[in-house]
Formats: C-alpha cells, structure tokens, sequence
C-alpha cells in the first residue's frame, strides 16, 4: 500500500488544499492519503477559525484519514514543527510527503534547498552572530541564507516550511520522498480574494463576513463554516484568550521556564508588557520586537496557557488521534504499530508518557471549548464513524 501524506491546518479547507490533495494523489498514484492537521491551535500561534472535527471532515472529500497534531507540535516554529511530523509520518511508513510551494517551480526549490544544505555551517555561524546581535532567529536565518538563493521571493513562509520538511526528511534519514507541489493563483501571504476559484487561508478568514468566500471553498466546508457560526454566533479569535493570559502572568504568577518558545528574559520582559496593554492586539504591536515576532509570542502566549513544556519534544509518540477516516484507512490500522486513538477507551493502550500527550491535546480542546463556552471534553463526545471513500 504506497502512502501520501500532507501536513496540513486547513484553517478553513479551501480550493486549493483539495487542489494539492488531488493533485497529489494523481501524480504519486497513492492508495491512501493522509492528513496530519492541527488541532485548536495553529503554527501561527492563532486559535483555528472553527473546530478540527468539522474542518477535518471537510478535507475528507480528497483525504482518506486525518490525525491530529499534538498541540505541543502545531505551536513550534517551523523546523521543530517540521521534525515532528515527520517522526510521526515515518513511524506511519509513509511513502511520499506532498506540500504547496510559491514563486518557484519544483526543480528550482530542490535546487535551492541542496544550496541552502551544502552551506548549512557557514550559515549557521552567521545565524548566531545575528542572534547574538540581538536578531529574531527568522530574521537572522533570511540574512544568512539569502546570499545562496537566487529567487529571493524564495523565502515566503510556505516555502519555509517545505524547506524545513525536506531537512527534515534528510536529518532522520527518511525514505518519504518529496512531492512539491506549486500553488495555483493565491499566494500564502494574501490578505483579499483575488482570483475567481483560488484564495489563501488568510484572505478567506479576513473576510469570512463575505458571501463571496463560497466561490472559494468547497461545498461541504463552506456548510461547516455557517454551522459553526450558527452554533456559537462567532468566530473565535486570540483576543478572547488575553485574559485568561494576564491572569496567569500577572495575578497567579505562573512560572514560564521550560515553556515552548520560551527564551531567558522573556517572562519579565511580556509581564511589563502584559501591565502596559489592557488589549491583546496592543500587547502583540508593543511585545514585537527585533528580537521577537510576532507569531512567536502568539506560539508562547499558547503553549503557557496550555504548560506546553520542552520535555514533550523528547517523547517517543507511539499513537495517532483519529479526527476523520474511511475504509481505506482500515488497512493502514491493522499494519501499523502505533496505537490507533479513536475514542477515549483506546488510550488504556498508552504508556504513561503518551498519555501526557494525549492529555495536552484534550486540554488543548478544552481551552478552545472555554473560549466558545461549549461542554468540556467535547473529544470524549464525538462519535467518529467509518466513511464512504470518495475517490
């Protein structure tokens, strides 16, 4: 049975994810394709536009199974983000790894990544002198690098990201083969819809008020999108977390040592800020800095809420959290040594390490249900049943 894998978020699952999927599976002729999404919580250090099961059946119009990300994984930067997964989708035997690119056909990207490869020492020690001049380590890693590629729009983030799965490919000596795969019309970083079929995540959440979004998502996962709404009457966003954030660091004085993302200096310095900024989108203008973005304050923001800490990098994942399947991935059940998590009676199976990853993915959802003020332990509830192939 050959295996395609994607490493997804489908924040919502648009077009052009059922574009690469299909796409994918044409060129590999796969028998299963696997999805591995994030949970409640996205690489960005964003909570997700609506909740993984609905996004995760919505990508099963081209996918064949999808497993949750544990949130300690989705809320890395982008070569950790990248390692994980792909310890996972090796454990899982997977044979191919698609992945979108932009501005920059397959060839040219796999000759850029062995340029970057050959050169990783010298960039490397640049990377630290800028680190050590202050610099955030994203920054520092475009100006060590951009001498030794020639596209400079290279470096978009979903061209990052895919660099960091083929390193990651290469560093544990992996046999899944790369499937790259360019992007058609929207670009990762548009904010507006732009083309008749074709639009980013970003562009659709911006304006996920506009009836006009359903020109640019699937049937199926532009219902979900209005179910969700009608549900809870709002989308939620990281402003409702804010709160509970200042409350920890300012009132309950919640030590943020040995948090994911976390960097020495960084608990005094995002106290000060968190007196200062009575709003969420205040505090991440005023927190950003040269030596911190952004999305990595929105990541640390996240794991502290959630006590992601550095040690779950270092357990041996043994189990996959199902969101969604069909028949096909019956077969991939019976073959595979990990243990198969559908429902909550399954993690008797776990050592007690992989329960501790298991439990941080249910307080993931937790914080998410806090936040829609849904019932806690909403993942024990939902009934997965096996669905009808659709390719």
């Amino acid at each position: 049975m050959k295996k395609l894998a994607i490493i997804s978020e489908y924040n919502p699952f648009h077009n052009g994810h059922n574009y690469i999927q299909k796409k994918a599976r044409e060129i590999t002729s796969a028998d299963i394709l696997i999805s591995i999404m994030s949970g409640d919580f996205v690489q960005r250090g964003e909570i997700s536009l609506i909740d993984k099961y609905k996004r995760a059946n919505a990508a099963m119009i081209s996918a064949d199974l999808v497993i949750e990300m544990p949130s300690f994984i989705s809320l890395q930067s982008a070569n950790l983000f990248a390692k994980k997964n792909i310890e996972i989708l090796s454990k899982l035997q997977v044979d191919y790894l698609a992945f979108g690119i932009e501005n920059i056909n397959e060839e040219e990207f796999f000759k850029t990544c062995e340029k970057l490869f050959d050169n990783k020492d010298k960039i490397n020690k640049n990377i630290k002198n800028y680190l050590d001049q202050g610099m955030s380590y994203a920054k520092a890693s475009y100006l060590s690098s951009i001498k030794y590629v020639k596209n400079e729009k290279f470096f978009s983030a979903n061209n990052i990201l895919a660099l960091e799965y083929i390193r990651g490919i290469k560093n544990l000596n992996s046999n899944i083969k790369p499937i790259p795969i360019k992007r058609l019309k929207s670009m990762n970083k548009d904010e507006n819809l732009k083309s008749d079929f074709f639009a980013s995540s970003s562009s659709i959440r911006n304006n996920i008020s506009d009836k006009k979004i359903k020109d640019y998502l699937p049937e199926i996962s532009y219902n979900f999108i209005n179910e969700f709404k009608n549900t809870y009457s709002f989308f939620p966003k990281n402003n409702y977390l804010y709160n509970y954030f200042r409350y920890k660091i300012l009132i309950e004085e919640k030590n943020m040592i040995d948090i994911l993302c976390f960097e020495e200096g960084m608990d005094n310095y995002l106290i000060k800020k968190a007196k200062e900024n009575k709003s969420y989108e205040d505090f991440i203008k005023n927190s950003t800095s040269q030596r911190f973005t952004s999305s990595r304050i929105k990541r640390l923001m996240i794991n502290y809420l959630l006590d992601n800490k550095t040690f779950l990098n270092k357990i041996d994942i043994n189990f996959i959290k199902i969101l969604a399947f069909n028949e096909k991935a019956l077969n991939l059940f019976r073959e595979t040594d990990l243990e198969i998590v559908i429902q909550k009676k399954d993690t008797e199976k776990l050592d007690k390490h992989n329960k501790i990853i298991y439990n941080q993915i249910i307080k993931a959802s937790n914080l998410y249900s806090l936040v829609l003020g849904r019932d806690f332990n909403y993942d024990y509830k939902q009934k997965i049943s096996i669905k009808k192939s659709s390719c």
